[in-house]
This record gives C-alpha cells, structure tokens and sequence, in this order.
C-alpha cells in the first residue's frame, strides 16, 4: 500500500485482500465463498470421463445461451433432471435419440452422472481406447454437481446449466452453452435443447402445484431409475 509507512503494525492479516477460493478445469473457473467440500474430487470425476475431449477449443456460444424463468421451487428443477422416468413420456424427440433401456447412473461422494446411449442414428462420441466406456455408443454424459450445476456434454460440445432459486416457487435456469463441432449438433441427443427444456418446464410447474395438494404424500425412490435423485436428496439432508 503506498503511503503507509508511518502505520504501526501494516499490515495485519485483517489488512489482507480476501482471498476467494478457486479451482480451475481446463478453460473453467470454479469459485465458491465458502467451499462445504473439496471440489478436486469432482473435477476428477469429470475428468475421467471427458478428459479427452479438446475443452481449451470450446468456445462460449451467447446466441445458443439463454435464462428460463421456471415457476417451481429449484430442488424440485433438480428431481427432475435426476431421474429418467420420464423421458419416454415427456420427451419424444429426445427419446427417440437414446436407447432408454441403456440409459444408466452412476453415484459419486458430490456428484452423479447419468449416460445417455445413442441409437445408430444418433452422433455419439468417438471414445479413445482404455476410456471406462469404450465400446459403447453414449451420446451424452449428464453431470449434477451439488447442489445446482448440470454439465450435459455432447459430441460437439457442453450445456452449463444453473438452477438458481428465486423463491420458494421460482427458480431461473441459465444454460450456458460451449460449442466445439457445431456440424454434429443436428444429430445429437443435444440437437434441440430448447425444446426439451420447455417440455421440463411444464412437468415441473405442475409437479409444484401438485404438492400443494393436501393429498400430497411423500413416496419411494425407484432403485433402476431414480438413485440419482436419492443422492441428492441424502446431500441436502445431510447439509441442511
């Protein structure tokens, strides 16, 4: 600081800038004020998996991102990308390009992932030899990261998507798009993002008038389809 050399005791450690912890993934950022876990295990995660991917080459893509205003609580925003139950009868385009019988999960200490498998019509990724999915024909990996961040990869590139709430019935969803291979979104399960989002709007508004029904009970999770969502609601057990 200049023009402190006359101050007794300059500087103290309450003099300090404060420092923000950050880690950082390939070209991304990851901030938090008060980190409640080591996020060096989720990056590790994720780069199991896409780690082969160029991610440096991806670039931010503003004329594909967007905020959606979704009139229900964010947790409820999250049941719903965490269980595949509902694909066949919500999203018909993207039902069509994943193999729903495949369709599998995958738990980790603060995140999950769901895999999506593509038909033969379906742009999937070209995975390297000795890539734990090697041979398999996924189309997209669904990363939840605790408690609100989505990263849905696809063949020519990544979905950044944040639920923030709002209120206790609104939350706003801002997808965040990073384009590697624009040529390959027309056939990817990724190809109508917007479509599919506005189709999880309205299963969502609904599910957050019906629990306001006095009939509304609480149920059972599905072990095939729904370990995902257990996962999060032990997290938010366990944090609250």
């Amino acid at each position: 600081m200049p023009e402190f050399k006359e101050a007794l005791d300059f500087p103290r450690p309450c003099d300090h800038l404060t420092e923000i912890p950050t880690a950082f993934w390939a070209q991304f950022p990851f901030v938090s004020l008060d980190p409640a876990f080591d996020f060096q295990k989720v990056i590790d995660v994720l780069q199991e998996r896409i780690g082969f991917m160029p991610l440096a080459q991806f670039r931010y893509a503003p004329e594909w991102s967007r905020d959606y205003l979704v009139n229900a609580h964010w947790a409820l925003y999250c049941d719903n990308y965490l269980e595949g139950f509902h694909i066949p009868f919500v999203h018909p385009g993207l039902n069509q390009a994943l193999d729903y019988d495949a369709y599998d999960t995958e738990v980790f200490e603060y995140c999950n992932l769901q895999i999506g498998i593509g038909d033969a019509a379906t742009e999937c990724f070209d995975l390297p030899e000795g890539h734990v999915d090697y041979g398999k024909r996924v189309a997209g990996y669904y990363f939840w990261v605790f408690p609100n961040m989505m990263f849905n990869f696809y063949p020519w590139g990544l979905s950044v998507n944040i639920v923030k709430p709002m209120s206790i019935k609104q939350c706003k969803v801002r997808f965040i798009m990073y384009v590697y291979d624009e040529s390959k979104m027309e056939q990817s399960a990724g190809a109508d993002l917007d479509k599919v989002e506005r189709e999880d709007e309205f299963v969502v508004e609904n599910v957050q008038r019906g629990i306001q029904s006095r009939f509304y009970q609480t149920g059972r999770f599905s072990p095939k389809r729904e370990p995902c969502v257990h996962h999060f609601h032990r997290l938010l057990a366990q944090y609250l």
